[in-house]
């Protein structure tokens, strides 16, 4: 016992058969030493089953959303046959009733209590439910269609369905950190895991989708593959949904809701609750909410807009073999999570303007690498692809380190916040995907022609680099602004006197706080 420090008294037994009570004061401290360890170790098996718990809580919406993002506009076009105008219409009205949803599941969420589950957990469930009834219906073929207009019709219905029910499970996974963490260190923590959950369930639906791809040889045209393989993985995405849930609900099954409304934490945050008029109130009259609305939704459209359209630059423009349109994706989702991982140290070892500058500098030279790459040198594609992955990750990151700090400074719902900044993200890619559908050549057409060939190079490229110069513009109109909410560390989070109040950008993302 004299090796791990522990003093000892002296014995009365024999030295053959010592007692127990010959040494109390070594084995009450041995009790106390195995008890101890014995909590510490339950309570990390606790702590581990509620982060599995908080990742699965996202893997329904995000496991299927790869395969919406990335697979549903080419599927429209060339296993369906649809024009670019319909599929534009399709996708708009889809973002549309997310948009809407939002905030409306927002205000649910708060005031409705679902027994046995509660508030959070209750809505997730019906999401998770609904979600994974009715995600395949959206990769069936419409046999009672007979015309385009009927074919537009059950697919805008379906898409618009499925998007109302993602923030039934999206808003309380984002709610569910205010619950589980009690400071600032663990909802940092759960930010990254969150973040994490992302990349990783991105990550293995590009692998079922490139295993679908990569083992099939008997089909020449894309639209014939994606047709059968997609009804696949729908089913795929269901399973891993009823998987998903069980593991969810059984991890946080005994975890109190009720904290998030009534517990401030030991850094000073502010604790979920529920939206009032006067959160949108307060967030309508701060010039930065729209600003970071703004830099939120360009740096999610960067995102939006590579899925959208990968598949087509890729297979049609740089002429790839089909299993390109999952094993570049793959790549892509990959570096993504090395970034989004590495945002903290590299905020930490450069200035945080240089940080989000080099992010931006990443994105604009990758958007001019593929609309100059030449189609004969296809495979170079790959070093770009991981410029976009990290450069777009990062901005996002720290552009979601922005808006946990204004819903910390300004101590209004996170609810609210995040379902406005959602709705204005839906509805302006919505009408942004519309327009760019309007500029494509030979729009009835399920083959791609020479022009449709440049369209999607320029639309590609072009449309990250654009996005990038704007983030870039916003980011510096948030600074010039000076009103801008700081997180640091073990700070105090009510308002300064006077002018104190005004802090720097660069206070806050010193210290990301991501809560999504």
């Amino acid at each position: 016992m004299d090796s791990i420090g522990l003093k000892t008294m002296p014995t009365t037994g024999t030295a053959t058969n010592p007692s127990i009570m010959d040494k109390p004061y070594e084995y009450s401290m041995m009790g106390e030493l195995e008890v101890g360890l014995k909590q510490k170790l339950m309570e990390k098996a606790k702590l581990g089953m509620v982060f599995v718990g908080f990742i699965c809580s996202c893997g329904l919406y995000e496991f299927g959303g790869v395969f919406w993002m990335t697979y549903f506009n080419p599927f429209l076009q060339t296993a369906v046959g649809l024009s670019s105008g319909d599929i534009g219409t399709i996708v708009l009205v889809a973002q549309i009733t997310d948009a809407i949803s939002n905030p409306s599941v927002g205000i649910l969420i708060e005031h409705l209590k679902i027994p046995l589950f509660g508030k959070k957990r209750g809505c997730h469930l019906i999401g998770s439910v609904l979600m994974t009834a009715l995600f395949p219906l959206l990769w069936m073929n419409c046999s009672f269609c007979k015309s385009e207009t009927s074919q537009t019709l059950y697919y805008g219905v379906v898409a618009g369905v499925l998007n109302s029910i993602t923030p039934f499970m999206f808003l309380p996974h984002l709610s569910m950190i205010a619950v589980l963490a009690s400071n600032e260190k663990q909802r940092f923590i759960l930010g990254g895991i969150s973040s994490f959950g992302k990349q990783f369930w991105g990550i293995l639906a590009y692998s079922t989708m490139w295993l679908l791809i990569g083992t099939d040889n008997s089909h020449e045209n894309l639209g014939e593959l994606l047709g059968e393989k997609l009804k696949i993985a729908s089913y795929v995405v269901s399973g891993v949904g009823v998987i998903c849930t069980v593991i969810f609900h059984a991890s946080v099954w005994n975890i109190d809701e009720s904290r998030s409304d009534t517990v401030t934490d030991s850094g000073g945050g502010v604790p979920s609750r529920s939206s009032t008029i006067s959160d949108f109130k307060t967030v309508f009259k701060n010039p930065n909410f729209y600003i970071l609305g703004l830099l939120y939704f360009v740096c999610r459209s960067e995102l939006s807009l590579y899925n959208v359209y990968q598949v087509f630059f890729f297979e049609q423009t740089l002429g790839l073999p089909k299993e390109a349109v999952a094993y570049l994706p793959f790549i892509y989702l990959s570096f993504a999570g090395i970034g989004s991982i590495a945002v903290k140290p590299i905020v930490k070892k450069l200035k945080p303007m240089v940080t989000f500058g080099l992010a931006i500098f990443a994105v604009i030279i990758a958007g001019i690498a593929f609309m100059v790459q030449p189609k004969q040198y296809g495979n170079i594609v790959i070093l770009p692809v991981i410029f976009v992955s990290v450069g777009s990750a990062v901005m996002y990151t720290l552009s979601l380190s922005l808006t946990s700090s204004l819903i910390v400074r300004l101590k209004v719902s996170d609810v609210a916040v995040w379902g406005l900044f959602n709705l204005i993200d839906r509805i302006l890619f919505g009408v942004t995907f519309v327009v760019v559908q309007l500029f494509r050549p030979c729009p009835t057409s399920k083959e791609c022609c020479a022009a449709c060939s440049d369209f999607y190079r320029y639309a590609f490229g072009g449309g990250l680099v654009m996005f990038a110069v704007l983030a870039a513009c916003l980011l510096l109109s948030t600074k010039l602004t000076g009103d801008v909410f700081a997180t640091s560390r073990g700070e105090d989070y009510r308002a300064r006197e006077g002018d104190k109040n005004q802090l720097q950008l660069q206070e806050v993302l010193e210290n990301p706080a991501v809560e999504s």
